[in-house]
């Protein structure tokens, strides 16, 4: 049975099997010593033939803990890339479907709005799946569905400001001054939905940025980049 500790330096998550009840070892994360909780209510009885495995007891752990590792089916690495298709094809034909005139597209807010957020949610869910660090226990479920929308509405919004500073193209001087300011927002909005270290963060922010990007490009609408 897996015990589930609590760092109480980095707050990290993670489970350790119940043979190190009562030890002390390293955080995963922080490496600080944290002293690992006694299974509740669980008694044992040992045979008096066989030594009683409580000797152990205030040593280091010296086995590495084991997480379990997660990674993606070939269904479900086939649904994503049919998803990425099927969303760069509704992207052509909603570009088609609202050109007022040859080289002039115009899709309504509200619409690119909702693409906005219905993009980021993948983006966010699986791009946390893939970048998460494997030694912290994941968010599932409820907790995890809240931490993607608000994850997802952020990096929706951070488009949509990018949209409203009035610069449509532009030059590589002010990209020198832009990009770190929206790079630093996507990543801390991913360090706080997520707990991702800070690289990985703007990483998991830019993998909006570029399939947006894509999105719009193919729409037929200004380049956003």
């Amino acid at each position: 049975m897996a015990i589930s500790v609590v760092c109480p330096t980095c707050q990290a998550r993670f489970n350790v099997s119940d043979k190190f009840a009562g030890q002390t070892g390293p955080c995963p994360k922080c490496k600080n010593p944290i002293k690992i909780p006694k299974a509740s209510s669980d008694v044992t009885i040992h045979d008096p033939t066989e030594a009683a495995a409580s000797s152990d007891v205030g040593h280091m752990p010296t086995a590495p803990i084991v997480f379990k590792e997660e990674s993606f089916s070939g269904i479900t690495l086939t649904l994503v890339f049919t998803a990425v298709v099927l969303l760069f094809l509704s992207a052509y034909v909603s570009g088609r479907i609202f050109e007022v005139e040859p080289g002039r597209i115009d899709i309504p807010i509200l619409l690119q709005a909702i693409t906005a957020v219905l993009v980021a949610i993948p983006c966010a869910n699986i791009g946390y799946t893939v970048m998460r660090d494997k030694e912290l226990e994941s968010y599932r479920g409820r907790q995890l569905t809240i931490r993607v929308l608000i994850c997802s509405v952020a990096y929706a919004s951070l488009w949509a400001v990018r949209g409203m500073i009035g610069i449509e193209n532009p030059e590589i001087w002010q990209w020198l001054f832009l990009a770190p300011v929206f790079l630093f927002a996507g990543g801390l909005t991913a360090v706080v939905s997520f707990d991702l270290d800070w690289g990985v963060a703007v990483s998991h922010y830019s993998l909006y940025v570029v399939l947006i990007a894509l999105v719009r490009y193919i729409a037929g609408l200004q380049p956003p980049l």
